[in-house]
């Protein structure tokens, strides 16, 4: 074999060489750079990531207290159907009652029983009512107080039609 052949040339090493230590000169100078650069971008990324976070957890925190705040919002329209439906209740027991004692009123005033058992019944429970100190004792046992009764069952359908044509004038209606 011959010896030239697997030898090589000065120059030929030399260029090799030489562009090597460039290529290794130029990447140790762009290498800092480079290094900050990617430095730069992987402290944005933290610091987006991060805030992303801070982000998410405060959305859960808000969220949470969200969720609170809308449950004691329906513990309370919850309480406040409930009283409504007890009024409603109360009201519904008091137009009953009120009901019940216009039909007393209408069967007592409107009757066709003899007019005197209805004056001897109502002199009955105003004299249950008060005691010979009242002021209207003395008059109620005038003659039985037939003539207190008479005024009083003869006053009252009167009365009974005012108070109607009163009510009347603000929408309310009586039978």
């Amino acid at each position: 074999m011959d010896k030239k052949k697997w030898e090589f040339s000065k120059p030929l090493e030399y260029d090799i060489l030489s562009h090597t230590q460039n290529f290794v000169t130029g990447f140790q100078v762009k290498a800092p750079e480079q290094n900050k650069e990617l430095e730069k971008a992987l402290a944005k990324n933290y610091e987006n990531r991060q805030k992303t976070q801070e982000a998410i957890e405060q959305t859960a925190i808000n969220t949470s207290e969200t969720n609170v705040h809308l449950q004691n919002v329906i513990v309370n329209q919850n309480d406040y159907i409930t009283i409504l439906k007890e009024q409603i209740d109360l009201q519904n027991k008091q137009l009953e009652l009120n009901e019940q004692q216009l039909a007393i009123l209408k069967n007592i005033f409107s009757s066709t029983e003899d007019g005197v058992a209805v004056e001897q019944e109502i002199l009955k429970l105003i004299q249950e009512q008060i005691d010979s100190n009242h002021p209207l004792w003395d008059f109620l046992k005038d003659k039985g107080g037939d003539v207190a009764v008479a005024g009083i069952t003869a006053g009252a359908p009167v009365i009974y039609n005012a108070i109607r044509m009163f009510l009347l004038s603000k929408g309310i209606n009586l039978p």
